[in-house]
Formats: C-alpha cells, sequence, structure tokens
C-alpha cells in the first residue's frame, strides 16, 4: 500500500462542551467560556455557534445576539483532564500521535490497517471506535470530527466537512472532488489575507492555485510559494511532518508563557509581579524538561495592540525562575510605553542540564532548592510553596489554557494488542 493513512481528530466546542458534561444543567444551552468575562469569547458552544456567536465574539456582543448567555471562566484543569483520556485512547491504537492541541491530534495508523483488506474501511472502523470510546470514557457531551486522508492536510480538510460530530473519509481516488467544494480559504494556512494577495495574481480557486506555475508562485511568495503550490494540489502539510521516530515529539526549540490581562495596567510594579510568576512558571517548565537557556525574550503588548519584544543573549545557561525574571525584567524596564495588556517571556537558546557544573556553591544550593520546591508542587499542586513575588501575582493571572506545549502534555498509554 503506498499511500498513509491519517486521521485528524477535533473535538468539538471543545472547552464549552467539557463544561456542559461537568454540569447537566448547561447541556443543550448557549454558554461561553472566556478567560476574561470583559472580553472575548473564546469556545462558545454549539448552541452559541448556531445563533452566531463565534470564537473571538466579544462579550457585548454575544450578549446582544442572546442574552441569557451563560458565561464561564476557563477551567484548564478540567480541559487537561479530558485531553488525557481521550489521548490516551488515541494511543491504545498507535505510538504514531502528534499532539498538535489541546483539543486536536492526529494519528498515522497505516501501519496499523496494512492487513486489512480495505485499508481504509480498516480506518474508518477505527474511528468509529475511537469516537464510541471517547463518549463511554471522557462522557457522552464530548464529541468530536474525524478526517481520514492520505497527508494531514486532507485529513484536517475532511474533518472539517461535517461538524459536528463527523466522519469523513477521502481516499486518495476522492480527492479530486474537494476542489468541486473549497475554497480557498477552507485549505488551513490559507489566510484572508493570503487569499487576496493570490487573488491579486488571478488565482481566484483551488484549481487555479493547483495550475499556477510554482515557479511564479516562489517569485511572489518566496519559500512560502512552494507550500502553496503543495496546498494547490492537495499534498503534504501547512506545517511539520510526523518526526522520524513517527511519534511527533520533536525538541523544544523555547518555551514561554505569556498573559493577556483582564484590563490594561498602568503600574510597573504590577507588571514586574505578572512577569515574576511567567518567569517562575517558564522555569518549572524548563526544569520538568530537564533543559536550560541562554536567551531571554520579553514581549508586551498595549491595549492598541502596539507591540514591543526585546531579547538578550547570556553567557550562562539558566533554568532558574528568578534568574529569568531578573533579565527580563531588565528588558522590561527598557520598554518606551508604559501601559500593558500583555505580558510574556520566553527562555531559547536550549540544551540539556544533566550534568551542568556550578562555579558557585549559591548557584548549586539553588539549584537544590528549585528542586525540592518543584517535588512538592508536583505533590501537591502549582505554586503550593512559592517565592513572595508569585504569591503577589496570585490573583492577577489565572491558569491559562497552554494551546502551544502539547508536546510537553503527559500521557499513560500502552498500544492495543
Amino acid at each position: 500500500m503506498g499511500h498513509k493513512i491519517i486521521l485528524h481528530i477535533d473535538m468539538n466546542s471543545y472547552f464549552a462542551s467539557c463544561e456542559q458534561q461537568a454540569n447537566p444543567f448547561l447541556r443543550g444551552k448557549p454558554i461561553g467560556v472566556c478567560e476574561h468575562l470583559g472580553g472575548i469569547i473564546i469556545a462558545p458552544s454549539i448552541e452559541a455557534k448556531r445563533l452566531g456567536i463565534k470564537t473571538g465574539t466579544p462579550v457585548w456582543d454575544a450578549k446582544k445576539i442572546c442574552p441569557k448567555i451563560t458565561l464561564l471562566y476557563t477551567d484548564p484543569d478540567k480541559y487537561r483532564d479530558t485531553t488525557r483520556k481521550f489521548l490516551e485512547i488515541f494511543y491504545e491504537y498507535t505510538e504514531a500521535v502528534e499532539k498538535y492541541s489541546i483539543d486536536e491530534a492526529f494519528l498515522d495508523i497505516t501501519a496499523d490497517v496494512r492487513a486489512c483488506t480495505d485499508p481504509w474501511a480498516g480506518a474508518e472502523g477505527i474511528a468509529r471506535e475511537i469516537k464510541k470510546k471517547i463518549s463511554r470514557r471522557a462522557g457522552e457531551w464530548i464529541r468530536c470530527s474525524v478526517g481520514i486522508g492520505e497527508s494531514k492536510l486532507v485529513a484536517k480538510i475532511a474533518s472539517d466537512l461535517q461538524k459536528p460530530d463527523g466522519l469523513v473519509l477521502v481516499r486518495p481516488e476522492e480527492k479530486s472532488r474537494l476542489y468541486d467544494i473549497l475554497k480557498l480559504t477552507d485549505i488551513p494556512g490559507i489566510s484572508h489575507r493570503t487569499q487576496e494577495a493570490l487573488n491579486a495574481l488571478g488565482i481566484k480557486s483551488l484549481r487555479d492555485l493547483r495550475d499556477f506555475p510554482v515557479s511564479k508562485l516562489t517569485a511572489n511568495f518566496g519559500v512560502r510559494g512552494h507550500h502553496l503550490h503543495q496546498m494547490g494540489n492537495l499534498n503534504g502539510s501547512w506545517h511539520e511532518e510526523f518526526s522520524e521516530s513517527g511519534s511527533g515529539e520533536d525538541a523544544a526549540k523555547s518555551m514561554g508563557h505569556a498573559y493577556t490581562l483582564g484590563k490594561a495596567c498602568t503600574d510597573v510594579k504590577t507588571a514586574m509581579q505578572v512577569l515574576y510568576k511567567l518567569s517562575e512558571m517558564v522555569g518549572r517548565r524548563l526544569r520538568a524538561a530537564n533543559l536550560c537557556g541562554n536567551i531571554i525574550y520579553f514581549h508586551c503588548s498595549d491595549r492598541n495592540h502596539v507591540h514591543f519584544g526585546k531579547r538578550k543573549t547570556l553567557n550562562f545557561h539558566t533554568d532558574n525562575g528568578s534568574e529569568i525574571f531578573k533579565e527580563a525584567a531588565d528588558l522590561l524596564e527598557s520598554c518606551l510605553f508604559r501601559e500593558f495588556k500583555l505580558i510574556g517571556v520566553t527562555v531559547a537558546g536550549l540544551e540539556e542540564a544533566a550534568g551542568q557544573q556550578f562555579l558557585f556553591k549559591k548557584d548549586s544550593d539553588n539549584k537544590k532548592l528549585a528542586s525540592a520546591l518543584d517535588k512538592i508542587n508536583d505533590k501537591y499542586g502549582d505554586f503550593t510553596i512559592s517565592p513572595a513575588p508569585v504569591l503577589q501575582a496570585g490573583k492577577l493571572i489565572r491558569d491559562s489554557i497552554g494551546f502551544g506545549r502539547m508536546k510537553e502534555f503527559k500521557v499513560n498509554f500502552k498500544a492495543r494488542g
């Protein structure tokens, strides 16, 4: 069999569905999950979507559409627990799982259906089994759409074709029918802005993109032109492929945290408290991954989305939150504006921390102290014990979802025997 068989599994209205699963009184009702109740809705329920309330709808607009909409704060622990449940199910079928985000994943089941008389029918059978297991183990209100195709791109497109609770199989010989039903912006990776740029070249449809000379695409879009050519031919992916091991677990290139405040902050002291907790969170993640870095990047923006970012390269590597904060705080001080809506810190230049030697005893003692605190916090919960500035920032920062940190998401699994 020459083709790969990829499943894309995308949970439907995920955060809202988790809330409805946990609270039966919310089922069948329009609800919206928000980071800040005065901001935007990051996850409308299926019922809210049917009324026209989309992801990103401002709360006041949602209330105009549906005055009785129930608004809830995000509950990351609840969502992570459900994510862990469905990932464990995926690993029962294959170890080739790419945890793409907290509510979606790709599964390469090529080897698992190779012995089937009709491998594509076998893949469809696995998809139906997975959907039933999710309902049984995660809850009847947790539903997903599944797309099956020869590549991650086709599988993701297929999962978008039938929502909610859909299952769409696109065999290789059926791929051409997608040209009759897809718009350019239906292709993951082609935004409305990219569509406008393509339209200016006379590319108005997916067929136009498929037939457009790749040399002209690269002349106008650079390296991205090759990716657009692939998209036009419904081949490959709009992002990285599965790793050589098939697990999708590539090494992290950087680790960071950012937080958007409920309202803009003009007090530098308050901004520093937020930055301190973010720095401690990054340090904790680095130590858990046995990594340390020597590039500190601070970034922020104000209420008008004016952005500031600055980096500093250190002559040593660190995984210590206090050290990360010290360097990031210097960068914050160099920021010209004094209004903060978003604050973030990232550590790059990562390498393994194993065997790191310390010149001074205090550095060795700090490492031991951080390790001891990590063990306590691992057992009793994050920041059970923490430095005073972290406690001061506690009311300012709520736990965030962490969409981009799925490679660190630990799952206990056993392959299907």
